[in-house]
């Protein structure tokens, strides 16, 4: 399975993650000593995925080379921003740029990296995928939290040394060509489709409310880097055997029953933990545990249901890019309603139920489809 060219493609993506996770680990609290509030923050966020999907659905034909160097020169953007923000334009239109970088990159690589993967290994494929990020997560933020209390600037300096670095990394990758046609390409994901987008409704979760809810506790970038090291460190302990276990059972689907139900459950006791910090610590880190389960059986499901990588990966992130901006959007929403939002954990609890429900009713109601 690791051939020469997916041991490039392997080693640009860490590189690649390793830029983005340290350039913006401790950015919340950034923003939060640069005058924003919470529900800023969170719109700030919601943007990125607005972005992304505009780019989905403008962007109809690229190469991955392109596309490679159009998601560092974005992200680099979106740097150079933030460096010295002068006021909430300035911060809103930066968010919105770094949204680019998503579909520029992801949609591209997620493709070549399944395209090299053998159909036996999906699992273990998509376990190594979703455990760069949790690896990377680990030491990142404690660097990027030590640099920031002794001089923001080193951030910027570092984030730069990084991006030339992938700039170099980009040459050695395998170059194809991808077009995507919207319409079609929704159509032939319809039977994982409802899946996907209900697992980014519920993401909102992990990707706005965890990050910036976590500074109602913690404000520091050292104390915060700490935390994000502390949840990467149990992401890492739950990925990698649980992708070589489900290729040998060869039946994921199984899975997400247990997974998604706990997930549901750890969502809802959230509610309890909105003022205890202890409490806060242990169900993020719980639902970090959870986390590489439900990406690795969810992606390695939509993987062995469309052997069409390219019509199917671009359709999927339009999908998820949706659902995230949804439930992103209901997020920022609650703090009108609540200044410590709890019911939030309330609604998106009940999403995620919706996941297991849906993989029932699909395959032993109707029995329209059957998931690996």
């Amino acid at each position: 399975m690791y051939n020469k060219g997916f041991r490039k493609l392997l080693v640009f993506y860490f590189a690649f993650l390793l830029f983005v996770t340290f350039s913006k680990s401790t950015l919340p609290t950034y923003y939060l000593e640069n005058g924003f509030s919470y529900r800023e923050i969170i719109f700030g966020i919601f943007l990125i995925f607005c972005s992304q999907i505009i780019a989905l659905l403008t962007v109809k034909k690229l190469s991955s080379r392109t596309s490679w160097y159009l998601a560092l020169i974005t992200f680099l953007t979106f740097i150079l921003l933030i460096i010295k923000i002068m006021n909430p334009v300035q911060f809103y239109v930066a968010l919105f740029i770094s949204g680019l970088y998503l579909f520029f990159f992801f949609v591209f690589y997620n493709i070549a990296h399944f395209e090299y993967t053998k159909r036996e290994k999906i699992g273990e494929s998509s376990a190594l995928m979703f455990s760069f990020g949790p690896i990377i997560s680990i030491l990142a933020p404690l660097l990027a939290g030590f640099f920031a209390r002794v001089n923001i600037s080193l951030n910027w300096l570092f984030s730069v040394c990084l991006f030339l670095i992938c700039i170099l990394l980009v040459k050695s990758q395998k170059d194809f060509y991808l077009k995507f046609e919207t319409k079609a390409s929704l159509q032939y994901i319809k039977p994982t489709r409802s899946f996907i987008f209900i697992g980014g409704i519920w993401e909102a979760l992990v990707l706005g409310i965890i990050p910036v809810y976590t500074l109602f506790f913690i404000k520091t970038p050292l104390n915060y880097g700490i935390f994000l090291s502390y949840l990467g460190v149990i992401a890492v302990v739950s990925n990698l055997l649980f992708g070589r276990f489900t290729d040998r059972i060869q039946k994921r689907s199984v899975f997400l029953y247990p997974i998604t139900l706990a997930i549901a459950l750890v969502t809802f006791l959230f509610v309890l933990a909105a003022k205890n910090i202890y409490l806060w610590i242990i169900l993020a880190g719980t639902i970090s545990f959870l986390l590489p389960f439900f990406w690795n059986v969810s992606t390695a499901m939509i993987v062995d249901a469309h052997e069409n990588l390219r019509m199917a990966i671009p359709a999927r992130e339009l999908t998820l890019g949706s659902g995230r901006a949804i439930g992103l959007l209901i997020v920022f929403l609650s703090f009108f309603v609540e200044k410590s939002p709890k019911y939030i954990f309330i609604f998106l609890g009940f999403v995620m139920l919706l996941y297991p429900l849906n993989l029932y009713w699909n395959t032993k109601i109707k029995k329209k489809y059957q998931y690996l």
